[in-house]
């Protein structure tokens, strides 16, 4: 199974056939136009299935099988995360969980941009992070960049996803340490001497052996955009997966872990919206509505953490005057 990853920098119609020359099975373009801009069979070659996201039909993430494997978009799915999409792809022989990525700007919430979007969506879905699972994308982030701001850094997530035993293929292969890459995936405004790693593969167990990634050369690519294609090769899963999840058992995880405080002042709330997460399980294409729910939920996070930032400001206060 060969999967390529490669943002497009747009306008992926006018660029797909370099791509499709290395016989990928999947591909997955962040910056991608949206189905109708794609013109299938016009201007892009039809493939045989396809997903895409975006909130402009010029630029989203698109997913492409140009092979017997079809991809479900999985009713979990929460727009909150934006690009963090799971997905399962299955054909006659197995299946596995696929997360497409593209990393993010987020102006409302900057703490919860690039890094922290991936962050925060990994932990939403962590209960299904024990089946055979690829990640891949443009995570827009590297361990260089560690002491900025963020609901987490990138060694964070480096090391979450370690104890689920799923790793950087990249990294693995070419025992090369995070933050200490030797080859680049992105090039600053095109320019050789501004290389950056911040296109990843970090797959479980089940896939690593007998895999092979490469990384394709600045000057076959840097015509095209600023981030090189990834190739990863890898076994034909003749994995088995249930996901029995369902977008509200993750909804009412999230309400789990709130703080005790939280949970004791706004239990009716709670109460509530996990009733209406259970109505949005039973709607067909409800993405639009998830939307809207999800600002809500967001809402209630956000209060969740100025609790726990007032709570723990006044534990240490407490215990100053206790030392005086």
């Amino acid at each position: 199974m060969r999967i390529i990853e490669w943002n497009c920098q747009g306008a992926f119609r006018k660029k797909n056939d370099p791509i499709l020359s290395l016989n990928p099975d999947i591909i997955i373009v962040p910056e991608c136009e949206s189905k109708e801009n794609l013109s299938f069979g016009k201007l892009t070659p039809e493939p045989s299935d396809f997903i895409w996201y975006g909130d402009s039909s010029n630029k989203g993430i698109g997913i492409f099988s140009y092979s017997d494997y079809k991809l479900e978009l999985l009713p979990i799915f929460n727009p909150k995360f934006r690009y963090v999409i799971p997905i399962k792809v299955q054909n006659n022989t197995g299946a596995f969980l696929l997360f497409a990525i593209w990393a993010m700007d987020n102006k409302e919430y900057p703490e919860e941009r690039y890094i922290g979007q991936i962050w925060n969506a990994i932990n939403f879905y962590k209960n299904l992070l024990s089946l055979p699972v690829i990640l891949v994308g443009d995570f827009n982030s590297n361990k260089i960049w560690d002491e900025k701001e963020r609901s987490c850094n990138h060694s964070d997530l480096v090391n979450f996803l370690a104890k689920k035993e799923i790793v950087s293929v990249y990294h693995e292969l070419e025992n090369e340490a995070q933050g200490e890459e030797k080859q680049s995936t992105f090039h600053l405004y095109r320019k050789k001497e501004k290389p950056y790693h911040i296109d990843y593969f970090f797959t479980s167990k089940h896939f690593i052996k007998k895999s092979k990634l490469r990384i394709e050369k600045f000057e076959n690519w840097i015509g095209l955009s600023d981030h090189l294609p990834l190739i990863f090769d890898t076994i034909n899963p003749n994995f088995q997966i249930e996901i029995n999840e369902t977008f509200s058992s993750l909804i009412i995880n999230q309400f789990k872990e709130l703080n005790p405080e939280t949970k004791s002042r706004f239990e009716d709330v709670i109460s509530k919206m996990s009733l209406k997460a259970k109505t949005l399980d039973q709607l067909s294409n409800s993405i639009e509505l998830r939307k809207k729910f999800t600002k809500s939920t967001d809402d209630l996070l956000q209060i969740d953490k100025i609790i726990y930032k007032l709570t723990e400001k006044l534990t240490q206060s407490s215990t100053k005057n206790i030392f005086k």
